[in-house]
């Protein structure tokens, strides 16, 4: 049986009263197993050649900010090799991409809470990963980017929801649920998991399809980000036979909320 993993993480603040960027982002990277040793490779690679080392973390804020280890990108020549090289990686890889935005506005309109955004957003993401496992007839590992106990216990709240109920309206009885979806996990940056990072740089391209900046005022680094997340969202292609669209219909790629 075919092995899938969801890596998740986060960008903004969960409380919409106290986040100034506009929106709260969660972000999901779908791989399987064998293209998950073949990213880690390939960006491991590009690691050792800027830094001659491979505990590096791809971090989009320091990335565009050129902060930190990114300080080197300070350099024309150096910042055009790595960035050719990581849109490179970012595009070609096996992977794809679920994400759900809330909107700050609207969410403080309607009395939204950190624990009212974590609810919806985790629901969300972690259904769309059980009716992906279902379609696929595959088992599924969720690695979520550790950030507070509160984050977490939602986390495990909307996946023990789904153990236990299944999904009555697709005929899914908790036992199919409990098959395909086998482990939780719960990391921090410092595993230096490459999907995890994929999912932090594609946070900020959601974020940025969200904003819906106009193309000029986008930095070249950020229409290239942007260009690649409508290139990894998860779309069900046409060819899709009947059995996989029942799951794959109900999945939501890109979710605003509320």
């Amino acid at each position: 049986m075919k092995s899938l993993n969801l890596f998740i993480d986060e960008s903004g603040l969960s409380n919409p009263k106290a986040n100034k960027t506009g929106c709260y982002v969660l972000c999901g990277c779908l791989i399987n197993d064998f293209a998950c040793e073949e990213l880690r490779i390939r960006a491991d690679q590009i690691k050792f050649k800027f830094w001659e080392k491979t505990n590096i973390v791809f971090h989009s804020r320091e990335i565009w900010r050129k902060a930190g280890d990114f300080s080197i990108l300070k350099d024309e020549e150096t910042g055009k090799c790595f960035k050719r090289l990581l849109f490179d990686l970012l595009g070609k890889s096996g992977y794809q991409i679920f994400s759900v935005i809330v909107d700050n506005n609207r969410a403080v309109k309607l009395n939204w809470d950190d624990k009212k955004v974590y609810k919806e957003t985790t629901n969300i993401i972690v259904k769309n990963f059980i009716l992906t496992l279902l379609a696929t007839k595959s088992r599924g590992r969720l690695i979520i980017e550790s950030a507070s106990s509160e984050k977490d216990f939602y986390f495990h709240k909307a996946a023990s929801h789904y153990l236990a109920k299944g999904l009555p309206e697709l005929n899914i009885s908790y036992s199919d649920v409990q098959n395909a979806l086998t482990e939780i996990s719960f990391v921090t940056k410092k595993n230096f998991d490459i999907e995890e990072q994929i999912a932090d740089l594609l946070a900020y391209g959601a974020k940025l399809k969200f904003l819906n900046k106009k193309g000029k005022e986008l930095s070249d680094y950020d229409k290239s980000i942007l260009k690649i997340l409508n290139l990894k969202l998860f779309v069900i292609y046409p060819q899709t036979g009947e059995r996989k669209r029942k799951f794959y219909s109900k999945i939501e790629s890109y979710k605003i909320l509320p």
